[in-house]
């Protein structure tokens, strides 16, 4: 029994390890390990110093795990997972040895290190380390080139078209029907802003801003999935995304309504709206499919194929 539980928990360990170790980051191995293995005190005594191993440089392909479980709901099934997996794995060489790169691998330490490490988030934790195995190497193409691989947690119902938003260059991007997605229970979210305090936001990035006498606040337009695509607030005009950011909405997918001397942006979907939808790929998954079905009905233009 003992032998077991220590072989378990060896592995468990040990592939954590992997996902932390490099030059920058030996002593938060020491410290999260610990922080691990608390409650498993057998397995700490027959590890030792090899809990802290020397540094090495790390393949790509042993951050896929953590990245992909920076990037996606812990709770979702195998196949959403990997195919969320391939995309993450697409992105990581697209950006290999650039800054972007770094970033997401960054995301996932500190997405791991919030996160309360103990038995059952262990066990789904080896989902995604699964999913990185069963689907090894595993890239997608457009003309036989690697290319971004856009995600979001929800649409509002129709994803984006890439070449509409982006230009020529993303036509393998194309607009999918996410119907599934409007009965998330966090399709619709409402955000409210006093005067001032609408003001003051985007004052922060934009000193000169002002709301003005008028307190204009127009839509100019929307692409084809009813995402804004240009607004026109006070004495400025914006891009959706950017107000989306500077203001923290879930989706740049809003109308605006005033109420009571507040201004709300009643919001759809959760993030860009480009690429792959995670809740619909979530109910694909339940519904039988596979992952490359889950790819193919997103990026019908792109071929899965090994690096």
């Amino acid at each position: 029994m003992g032998l077991a539980f220590s072989d378990i928990y060896i592995e468990q360990v040990r592939a954590q390890v992997l996902i932390f170790m490099n030059k920058e980051k030996e002593s938060l191995v020491c410290t999260l390990l610990l922080f691990l293995l608390l409650p498993y005190l057998l397995t700490v005594l027959i590890l030792g110093r090899e809990a802290c191993p020397a540094s090495r440089e790390l393949s790509t392909e042993e951050y896929v795990p953590a990245v992909t479980a920076s990037q996606i709901s812990w709770d979702y099934s195998k196949e959403a997972i990997k195919a969320q997996t391939v995309a993450a794995r697409t992105n990581l060489y697209v950006h290999l040895g650039e800054k972007e790169e770094k970033s997401m691998i960054q995301k996932a330490v500190e997405n791991i290190r919030k996160k309360e490490m103990n038995s059952i988030m262990l066990k789904k934790y080896r989902i995604f380390q699964e999913a990185a195995r069963e689907t090894e190497g595993q890239v997608l193409k457009y003309q036989d080139q690697l290319r971004e691989i856009p995600y979001h947690a929800l649409s509002a119902g129709r994803t984006r078209d890439g070449k509409e938003i982006l230009g020529e260059d993303y036509g393998y991007i194309v607009s999918a029907d996410t119907s599934k997605d409007i009965d998330s229970p966090l399709y619709v979210e409402g955000c409210y802003f006093s005067e001032k305090d609408l003001e003051e936001q985007i004052k922060k990035d934009y000193p000169g801003f002002k709301l003005g006498e008028e307190k204009k606040a127009e839509i100019q337009k929307t692409d084809s999935a009813g995402y804004v695509m240009e607004i026109e607030i006070g004495n400025l005009e914006f891009q959706g995304e950017q107000l989306k950011e500077l203001l923290n909405l879930p989706s740049s997918c809003f109308t605006i309504q005033r109420l009571k001397g507040e201004i709300r942006f009643l919001c759809r979907g959760i993030g860009h709206g480009m690429g792959l939808s995670q809740y619909t790929a979530e109910q694909m998954a339940l519904e039988g499919k596979k992952y490359e079905e889950i790819l193919q009905y997103f990026f019908p233009e792109m071929v899965i194929e090994e690096r």
